[in-house]
């Protein structure tokens, strides 16, 4: 599945999770995608030898400003993507999800063309 954001476009072809988390420090909040298998390998350190994995890649779909409405917001959104998903959509309009301030300084922001569809 395609999902269009308000930075990128991202295609998701293996097993993901979708989540949302709070960032305390921006009081932000944000909707990813996050790779649901990584390789898992052997590692040692001077505590010993122990099993563990890499960090999985992530994509953040959506940003959102903290308020009182917030979990509606985030709600709505993870709503749309289990529409997209349960319906076999291949592609996710997530352009318009979220806060557009909510995405930092470090995100250059894409002006879509309005659809058609």
């Amino acid at each position: 599945m395609w999902f269009k954001t308000r930075t990128s476009l991202v295609s998701i072809k293996t097993p993901t999770e979708i989540l949302a988390v709070k960032y305390v420090k921006t009081n932000t909040w944000s909707i990813y995608a996050r790779l649901k298998m990584g390789p898992e390998m052997t590692m040692t350190n001077f505590l010993g030898t122990r099993k563990g994995g890499m960090t999985n890649p992530s994509s953040h779909l959506a940003f959102f400003s903290d308020g009182s409405k917030v979990n509606e917001a985030i709600a709505e959104c993870m709503a749309q993507i289990e529409v997209a998903i349960r319906t076999k959509a291949e592609f996710c309009d997530l352009s318009q999800a979220g806060d557009a301030q909510a995405w930092s300084k470090a995100w250059q922001q894409i002006q879509w063309p309005k659809s058609s569809s």
